[in-house]
């Protein structure tokens, strides 16, 4: 038989497990409820407290066959302000890191514009940091993504491209 000492601390128990559940269930659906599926690429930008999510400027299935919207009429670059002294920290979604990708940032300097590019191989790199510096002023950056098809060139193919404008507010 089963004391009501050991009962309370049963029913004590049950209750801290279903509200652990809830809390831990709640959570993961609050974490997840706006986050991007898989299938489509994004960026996750993180400068200081905030976190912002990135959409592509133009996206195309691997092989070009079908893209959204189509290149020649790409969204809107959107505006991410850092301020100099302050640090991005910028994630691709596994959509892009699954390929290789580019990164190349754009930089002021008291001897003018100076791109630096990053290239990464596939499943290699979901994160990097960019840092936004009095004599490297970092105005913006764009992550381009391979497809799998060449040009005549032989050079490989863009399959789409997220870019962020990031020059600090005047």
């Amino acid at each position: 038989m089963i004391s009501s000492g050991e009962k309370k601390a049963l029913s004590i128990i049950a209750i801290v497990v279903v509200l652990f559940v809830a809390v831990v269930g709640t959570s993961v659906f609050l974490l997840t409820r706006n986050a991007s599926s898989d299938d489509q690429p994004y960026l996750h930008v993180a400068v200081g407290d905030e976190l912002h999510t990135v959409d592509p400027r133009w996206w195309c299935d691997l092989m070009l066959t079908a893209c959204d919207p189509e290149i020649t009429a790409p969204r809107e670059t959107p505006s991410v302000p850092v301020p100099v002294g302050s640090t991005v920290m910028l994630t691709v979604s596994s959509e892009i890191a699954q390929g290789p990708w580019n990164l190349a940032a754009v930089y002021q300097t008291p001897r003018g514009l100076v791109e630096d590019e990053q290239p990464q191989g596939s499943d290699s790199t979901y994160t990097l940091t960019l840092r936004s510096v009095p004599d490297r002023v970092l105005i913006g950056f764009t992550v381009i993504s391979a497809s799998a098809r060449l040009s005549p060139a032989d050079e490989v193919l863009p399959r789409g491209e997220l870019a962020v404008q990031t020059a600090p507010d005047a």
